[in-house]
């Protein structure tokens, strides 16, 4: 069984209200250009960003969040609706416009997402990104083995899917051109 992954990347959007050194500190070791501390981020409102009012599960998002809590029994994460919309407006924008990366072309990130979806949100956002292609008769199973085999040997990626102060995730994917677009949202308490 062929399968491959043409990108991954993973990148911490942290929250307003953590120090600098510890945002410079994240940025550099996700090697993430962009996202800069701001005193108290702007609000972007739902017009400014297109997120779903709903998301449908889909087999394979449900394989990988059982995947994913499968490698960390101790603290498993739980479905968030919000981040489950942030995400797939994500992974769908990605795959329409044939990019992936923590910020869409016009500069939104991760936590602007998050708050296009809930404006009442506060707290930290991680994300992990991920570009895949998949032998055709692959399994849900098996495709979210592989892609969380490929983000846990990724440093960065597995500093998000092993943290435990993420306790709720959202997964969105989107298909384009034989390639599945994954963003995988985290937050905490």
């Amino acid at each position: 069984m062929t399968r491959f992954t043409k990108k991954i990347h993973g990148c911490t959007q942290a929250a307003a209200f953590m120090p600098a050194a510890i945002l410079l500190t994240a940025l550099a070791l996700a090697g993430c250009a962009g996202g800069e501390a701001k005193s108290k981020p702007a609000r972007i409102s739902a017009s400014s960003i297109s997120v779903p009012d709903a998301v449908q599960e889909t087999p394979l998002s449900r394989a990988l969040l059982a995947e994913i809590n499968s490698r960390r029994p101790d603290a498993p994460l739980t479905a968030d609706s919000v981040l489950s919309r942030a995400a797939a407006a994500h992974s769908k924008d990605m795959a329409a416009r044939g990019y992936l990366n923590h910020h869409s072309p016009e500069g939104y990130g991760p936590l602007e997402r998050v708050r296009a979806a809930n404006p009442e949100f506060e707290g930290r956002v991680g994300e992990n990104l991920g570009e895949f292609e998949f032998k055709p008769g692959d399994s849900d199973a098996q495709k979210a083995e592989y892609m969380v085999d490929k983000w846990m040997n990724s440093p960065n990626h597995a500093m998000h899917l092993r943290a435990r102060n993420y306790t709720r995730t959202g997964i969105g994917l989107a298909q384009s051109g034989g390639k599945t677009y994954v963003t995988q949202l985290f937050t905490g308490p």
